[in-house]
């Protein structure tokens, strides 16, 4: 293989694939929040997660499984997401005509599309694979002793472990759409191709479930030893699918160079699978990415969208964007409804044990503190969840490069702002709602309270919502060759998650300050967030929709 090619045809494809970070204080500061308030924290959680559970199975004689799992999950995740990102990069990309055209070999661009594709999506996996490796050192240090932690094999195996983890799933995914796009060369719509993530989840799942099976209660301490003793059917399954992770995670813990040996050996047998079967089978995927291409546009040119209204014409091109656009439908739609299935599996798990178990009862007590945490907890999710779910923050980078036809269509701007604002209404107010009610038949709130949290959220979700249109208005991400890119390379949707990130600490040292400092009533506490709410979503449409017009003027 021709590795400078390859190498060559990589950062051309990496040139484009982020949006790049405006020339203004405002974002570099964002830039900073971002990186303090969301992917520092979480690679410090990660790290004790697996300081945790390497401590719990040293006792049980696997101190290495703790490490293991986390590794497992991690690369069945990738698989899960991984495979669409992989078949829109690989065969639906706009650039795909571009590079069919110029005289190079088909699987040396499969190959430099797979790279690509991959650096792109594992960046963030990097650090929290780097924090699960700390988080394991840290305990082995403590419990064998630093010398044990530190061993030179072990350094080296974490280190090359922080780049091979998301290698194997990657290359799965890549394997798997080129037998299907080669397989399935007469079907005539992408649907059945999208229809993978989740067959895959599913999949993880269903194995999940089963693992739960034999070890009494539903609690981590159970679900732990089951993974001390090797019995657990989850982690036995990937350890079988992700072969290479085991033996990497065995060159780790028994500082092990034949470990590490084999380890990259599997890595490179499945590298070389993948590259001679896409010398075999890209071409062929090629021709059929074209033909469903043609077939989709065509499909979509025959439906017109008829209506009398402005407002219902513009908020049914949005819906069609999002809803047939399966980057958009997954990540920004249906990812809702995380947040009610999280309450329930939450809830119904744990009521009865722990932590939950004890704060119901101190809620249920009267307990003015717990009532405090509730609100705190209920609004930060309306903050997270509308920052999350990006339909705000990808409002105008959705448009991609027809950005500017929404100065030319005969709409006015504000009725499509108004209809890209009733989008993200649509797709995340019903699921707070929803997780609202279900938290409150939990901890049996009184029906007056359930009312007043559902209109604390809906305050939060407006000012996420209008700050994420603010931002994407004022510098959207247009050059952007597939939808996942869009998604992916979007920086107004990272820094809208780390603005939403800091208000929500906000409500937190807001309640710290006024209830337990101030020694404030609860009643106090419950007017003072609800009035700075309904001020901060006043101000922000009423101000936010003048600037957000502004913006749409001069885009081009």
């Amino acid at each position: 293989m021709n590795t400078v090619g390859v190498r060559s045809l990589i950062k051309i494809l990496s040139k484009n694939s982020e949006m790049k970070l405006p020339d203004r204080t405002l974002y570099r500061v964002l830039a900073l929040i971002a990186a303090l308030g969301i992917m520092i924290p979480c690679t410090l959680i990660v790290g004790f997660i697996s300081f945790v559970m390497t401590e719990a199975l040293y006792e049980a004689g696997s101190p290495g499984g703790g490490m293991l799992f986390e590794m497992q999950i991690l690369s069945a995740f990738s698989m899960i997401f991984g495979i669409l990102v992989i078949f829109s990069v690989m065969f639906f990309s706009s650039d795909r005509e571009h590079f069919v055209t110029l005289p190079i070999p088909s699987h040396h661009l499969m190959m430099a599309k797979f790279f690509y594709a991959y650096m792109a999506e594992s960046v963030m996996e990097f650090m929290v694979l780097l924090a699960v490796f700390i988080g394991y050192a840290i305990a082995i240090g403590r419990n064998v002793g630093i010398k044990a932690a530190l061993h030179p094999v072990s350094l080296i195996a974490s280190l090359i472990g922080v780049f091979l983890i998301p290698l194997v799933p990657m290359i799965y995914c890549a394997i798997f759409s080129l037998i299907l796009m080669a397989a399935l060369s007469r079907v005539k719509t992408a649907k059945i191709f999208y229809r993978m993530s989740t067959i895959f989840l599913l999949l993880f799942a269903g194995l999940f479930l089963l693992s739960l099976r034999g070890i009494g209660d539903v609690n981590m301490e159970n679900y732990v030893e089951s993974l001390g003793s090797g019995s657990n059917i989850l982690l036995r399954s990937l350890n079988i699918i992700f072969f290479p992770v085991p033996w990497l995670s065995n060159a780790i813990s028994e500082g092990s160079i034949l470990w590490l040996l084999a380890s990259l050996a599997g890595n490179a047998v499945l590298l070389l699978i993948l590259y001679f079967l896409g010398k075999a089978l890209y071409q062929k995927g090629l021709y059929t990415a074209a033909s469903l291409g043609s077939s989709k546009k065509a499909e979509i040119k025959a439906k017109d969208i008829s209506s009398s209204s402005q407002f219902t014409a513009s908020l049914q091109k949005e819906l069609r964007v999002i809803l047939r656009t399966k980057a958009f439908s997954g990540n920004c739609a249906y990812i809702n409804i995380l947040w009610p299935v999280g309450v329930f599996l939450l809830f119904h798990f744990t009521r009865n044990k722990g932590f939950l178990a004890a704060f119901i009862e101190m809620y249920q007590m009267g307990r003015e503190r717990a009532e405090m945490i509730l609100l705190m907890v209920m609004i930060s999710i309306a903050f997270i969840a509308t920052a999350l779910n990006s339909l705000a923050s990808t409002a105008f980078t959705r448009e991609g490069q027809h950005l500017a036809l929404i100065k030319f269509i005969p709409v006015p701007y504000e009725i499509q702002a108004y209809a890209k604002a009733t989008v993200s209404l649509m797709f995340t107010y019903p699921m707070l709602l929803l997780s609202d009610i279900m938290i409150c038949l939990y901890m049996k709130v009184p029906f007056y309270m359930c009312i007043y949290y559902a209109i604390q959220m809906l305050l939060a979700h407006i000012i996420s919502m209008v700050i994420g249109m603010l931002m994407d208005s004022s510098s959207p991400y247009v050059e952007w060759d597939d939808e996942y890119s869009a998604l992916r390379g979007n920086l107004n949707t990272f820094f809208n998650m780390a603005i939403m990130m800091v208000l929500s600490m906000v409500i937190v040292g807001l309640g710290l300050l006024i209830y337990e400092l101030l020694k404030m009533p609860i009643v106090a506490f419950h007017l003072i967030i609800f009035m700075i709410l309904a001020v901060v979503a006043l101000r922000l449409v009423i101000k936010g929709k003048i600037t957000i017009i502004a913006n749409m003027e001069k885009m081009s």
